[in-house]
């Protein structure tokens, strides 16, 4: 489970430098939806969606992967009980969290598609 997210990971954050938009980087991709949207100047560009996705997939695995090494720690005897139920909660949060936003991203690639030309 925890390699298949770490491979989701590289492959949003994608080790080639473009981005989903096929600019080479995402500060072009920034500069651009700040032209459309109007930014303030001297304000910081916001991240792009890649990026975003990334984090949040890399976010996941460090809390799943420190709910299994306090669970073994636990089981050592090593942990206390409320660190493990506590880490183990946590992770199941997060994991249940980027269960909803995959589905709203499939949800919404099948509407696109579903769209006519």
């Amino acid at each position: 489970m925890i390699n298949a997210l770490n491979s989701i990971s590289s492959a949003i954050s994608g080790s080639s430098g473009v981005d989903t938009l096929g600019s080479t980087s995402s500060a072009s991709a920034a500069g651009l939806a700040g032209g459309l949207m109007g930014t303030t100047p001297g304000m910081p560009a916001a991240p792009s969606f890649s990026a975003v996705m990334a984090d949040m997939a890399t976010d996941t695995i460090s809390s799943l992967k420190n709910a299994e090494s306090l669970s073994l720690d636990g089981i050592r005897g090593k942990a206390d009980t409320r660190q493990v139920v506590d880490a183990v909660m946590s992770a199941d949060q997060t994991l249940q969290t980027a269960i909803a936003i995959r589905d709203k991203v499939v949800t919404a690639y099948l509407e696109i598609a579903r769209m006519a030309i």
